[in-house]
């Protein structure tokens, strides 16, 4: 079934597969990288979280940094309700507010924080070229002079079948151009349109909103980085990213 992506993150049987866990190994690396780019400036303190889902972000960056403020934000009703009691069990109210909204829709003031995240891929299920360059704007906005922006994007680099479709397309993209990567994705027999960056256009789009020091490795990368092997064939390839401003 074809669908919108604001309306799949609102599905109970999707919110569902967002299960509690804690911050995997390569967004702990990249909570350090942040951590280390920044420890000449000061301390993080402040966070932002777009695309926070069911809340699983905030207590991951609430136990690596102990900031003094976060602020987490999705484009999902039902997602930042059951984020809301997800903040309360973990008793972090004290710290934590939530609000729903798009990523790119501005709502707090410029400056304000050392670290925006957006994690769990969320910017592929952004499929317009346009808006995705208003989110990196937004994150770069929002972070203070020297702050970091970390993330995960969808790969075009992974499975056989999946390298194979997106070589064919970039073998037309003089006519697809920023539509190489668009693919519809989805589960929970839901499908919603996507996209899938290559490591050349995640660094390009980041440099062209004022980002520096823009850091990119897919998992493949990282995994064999710490000495252990990675299986396309079962994993997504992801690409991680860290910039600072």
């Amino acid at each position: 079934m074809k669908i919108d992506n604001k309306d799949f993150w609102e599905k109970e049987d999707v919110i569902a597969t967002q299960r509690l866990q804690f911050a995997s190994g390569f967004e702990t690396f990249m909570f350090q990288e942040a951590q280390s780019r920044y420890s000449n400036f000061g301390k993080i303190e402040k966070i932002k979280i777009f695309g926070c889902g069911s809340g699983r972000d905030v207590k991951a960056v609430a136990d690596f940094f102990n900031p003094k403020e976060i602020l987490a934000s999705d484009i999902s009703e039902n997602m930042i309700e059951k984020c809301k009691v997800n903040i309360h069990n973990w008793d972090l109210e004290s710290i934590a507010s939530t609000s729903v909204s798009n990523a790119t829709e501005l709502h707090k003031p410029s400056n304000n924080f050392q670290l925006v995240t957006i994690l769990n891929s969320m910017l592929t299920y952004v499929p317009l070229k346009k808006d995705r360059e208003v989110i990196f704007k937004n994150s770069y906005t929002l972070l203070q002079k020297n702050g970091v922006l970390i993330g995960t994007v969808h790969n075009q680099v992974g499975t056989f079948a999946k390298t194979t479709y997106f070589k064919l397309r970039s073998v037309f993209s003089f006519l697809l151009k920023e539509k190489v990567g668009n693919r519809t994705t989805g589960f929970n027999g839901f499908k919603v349109p996507g996209y899938y960056y290559s490591k050349k256009q995640l660094d390009l789009d980041l440099k062209k909103v004022g980002f520096r020091s823009v850091s990119i490795q897919s998992l493949e990368e990282f995994e064999i980085s710490q000495g252990r092997t990675y299986n396309r064939k079962k994993g997504y390839n992801n690409l991680i990213f860290v910039a600072s401003k």
